[in-house]
C-alpha cells in the first residue's frame, strides 16, 4: 500500500507542469474583452456636394447662393455612456468657391460683382451622439444643431452715404446629420468612412439713418445770398438671408479613450 501511494504522488507531481502549461495555453487563446470607452475624438476631411439654393445662379429669386462643390472638415468629442449613446459637439470649416459664372454677378441691392472669394462657413454644433460596436466595426451616427458664421460678398450692401462695396458676416441656425461607418485597428484608434448633411439659414442686417452726403450751395433769389445745404441719404435697412445646403462625404480617424 506504501509503494502505490508514492507512485501515486510520484504520477500526480509529473502530471502537474503539464495541468499548468495546458491552462496557461487556454488563457493566451482567450481574448481579452475589450474595455468599455466612454469618450472620442474624430476627424474627417469631406468632399461637399451643394444642393437646392446654395448652389443657385438666379439672382431674380434673392435666394441664390451662387456656391460650387467644395470641402468641409469635422473635428468632433463625443461622450458616450454604457450603452453607446451620448453627447457629441462638433466645429466645422466649410469652403465653397463661386461657380465660373457668377464672379462678375452683380447682385441686387449693390453695383459690385461678387468677384472670386466663394464661401466660408464655420460651425459649432451639439447634439445627441452614438457608437455602436460590432467586433472590430462601429457604426457612428449624430443629429446636431447650432449655429453658423458665415462669409460671403452675397452679403456684401452699397453704403447710402458713400456708396461704397460694404461687407457683412451673416449669422443664423444650422443643423447636421452624419451616419458613419469604422474600423477598429486597436484599443483607441480607427478608420471612419462618414456621410453627411449639413444645413444653416445665415442672414446678414445693417441699418443707415438719415446721413449727411453733401453740401449744396443755393443762392436765395431775393437777397442773392448764397448758403450751404446739407444733403441727407434716405433710411435704408439691409436683410439678406441664403440658404446653405450640403452633402458630405469623406473619410477620417477616430480616436477611443
Amino acid at each position: 500500500m506504501k509503494i502505490c501511494r508514492i507512485i501515486s504522488i510520484v504520477l500526480l507531481m509529473l502530471l502537474m507542469p503539464f495541468s499548468s502549461f495546458s491552462q496557461d495555453q487556454k488563457n493566451k487563446k482567450e481574448k481579452k474583452p475589450r474595455e468599455k470607452d466612454y469618450f472620442s475624438l474624430d476627424f474627417h476631411l469631406n468632399y461637399s456636394f451643394v444642393l437646392g439654393n446654395y448652389g443657385s445662379v438666379d439672382k431674380t429669386t434673392y435666394k441664390a447662393g451662387y456656391a460650387a462643390n467644395g470641402w468641409v472638415a469635422q473635428l468632433g468629442f463625443n461622450w458616450l455612456g454604457i450603452n453607446g449613446f451620448g453627447l457629441g459637439v462638433q466645429y466645422d470649416l466649410q469652403r465653397n468657391p463661386y461657380q465660373d459664372t457668377a464672379s462678375n454677378t452683380i447682385p441686387y441691392g449693390t453695383k459690385y460683382p461678387l468677384g472670386s472669394n466663394g464661401w466660408t462657413n464655420n460651425y459649432l454644433l451639439a447634439g445627441l451622439a452614438c457608437i455602436r460596436d460590432f467586433g472590430k466595426w462601429e457604426l457612428n451616427v449624430k443629429a446636431l444643431v447650432g449655429f453658423i458664421v458665415a462669409q460671403s460678398t452675397v452679403f456684401n450692401v452699397l453704403s447710402p452715404v458713400d456708396q461704397s462695396n460694404v461687407s457683412m458676416t451673416a449669422t443664423g441656425f444650422a443643423y447636421s446629420f452624419h451616419v458613419g461607418f469604422g474600423y477598429r485597428f486597436n484599443q483607441h484608434w480607427g478608420l471612419n468612412l462618414d456621410v453627411n448633411y449639413l444645413g444653416a439659414t445665415p442672414q446678414a442686417t445693417k441699418s443707415y439713418g438719415s446721413e449727411i452726403v453733401e453740401w449744396k450751395t443755393v443762392k436765395d433769389t431775393i437777397t442773392g445770398t448764397n448758403y450751404n445745404v446739407a444733403v441727407y441719404s434716405a433710411p435704408v435697412k439691409y436683410e439678406i438671408k441664403r440658404t446653405v445646403s450640403t452633402f458630405n462625404s469623406g473619410i477620417g480617424v477616430i480616436y477611443h479613450f
